[in-house]
């Protein structure tokens, strides 16, 4: 079985968006990634969401929205229904760069789908509201599909959200991002297995420790210390992915000095310990088969 995710070409050039449906044994639910932005409600049934290096349980009439490049894959492990489980709307990431120069207005989207490039689940409140707004997005054509599509993007927008997965894929440098914080991240990219210091770091970049820990904390969104532990569970759960090597070699082999401080971090971040994360790679790549095969429906 290959861990690794498939590349799906979107192809759409008739229109803005691609929307489709599909049932619970689709062909189309598979571990698998592709450039454009998908923005996925689930109608039906319950299971397992994969979302880069995320785990976590899914519920009915809950919205998702990955970034480009991001593999995804949600599995049904309950509640079995033979009709629509997924509905789903692909928009590509030049259409939205483009709006965002032409219309100022549209730059009020960006936050989100930065972060959608780690994954996004959103309120189950509001998800529960945009139903019916997805339902109408299908009957819709032309010019009243865009306007109903925005006006989703613009309430999810305003709404609650949790990032999923520790890391994203293949993302694109921020060009606004500072030399220094580059530099840094590749330098614990190549050192993370060995302690690495704050102090080091600070000095490898010409700052104080105490004005580089706020600035890195700005800059990425974590504490120092904190990056670091989150990019050596990342590296244990590639390493889970793709060995078979055992947890206690790949806990030492990342640089947890101890297999009981491993497994909490794990928990903590992941939500599962190492065991339970391995034990569900092989229901996210879609080795679990429901028998009754649902049509797709594309409009």
């Amino acid at each position: 079985m290959s861990t690794q995710p498939e590349f799906e070409l979107v192809q759409e050039r008739e229109h803005s968006l691609r929307y489709l449906s599909h049932g619970a044994d689709s062909d189309l639910i598979r571990w698998h990634y592709h450039r454009e932005y998908e923005l996925h409600l689930i109608r039906r049934t319950r299971g397992k969401a994969f979302i880069g290096d995320y785990i976590g349980p899914f519920r009915p009439e809950t919205v998702f929205l990955c970034g480009p490049n991001l593999p995804h894959n949600w599995i049904t492990t309950a509640q079995w229904h033979d009709d629509t489980r997924d509905q789903v709307i692909n928009f590509s990431e030049d259409l939205m760069a483009q709006l965002g120069h032409l219309l100022p207005e549209m730059q009020a989207l960006n936050p989100m789908l930065e972060a959608s490039r780690y994954g996004l689940e959103f309120d189950a409140t509001v998800s529960r509201e945009l139903v019916p707004a997805f339902d109408r997005i299908e009957q819709a054509t032309g010019m009243n599909r865009l306007l109903q599509f925005f006006e989703v993007l613009n309430r999810l927008a305003q709404s609650p959200y949790r990032v999923l997965s520790t890391r994203a894929y293949d993302r694109q440098a921020d060009p606004v991002l500072e030399e220094r914080i580059n530099t840094v991240v590749n330098y614990i990219a190549e050192h993370y297995t060995g302690d690495v210091s704050l102090d080091e770091v600070a000095a490898l970049v010409r700052l104080s420790p105490a004005f580089f820990s706020r600035y890195f904390r700005r800059a990425t969104g974590h504490r120092f210390v904190d990056f670091v532990t989150r990019m050596r569970i990342s590296k244990a759960c590639e390493r889970l992915e793709l060995t078979r090597d055992p947890i206690t070699n790949i806990c030492f082999e990342v640089g947890f000095a101890n297999v009981a401080n491993f497994n909490r971090h794990f928990l903590k971040i992941k939500g599962m310990t190492p065991r339970q994360y391995r034990d569900s790679l092989a229901l996210r790549a879609g080795v679990h088969r429901l028998p009754i095969k649902a049509g797709v429906k594309k409009v």
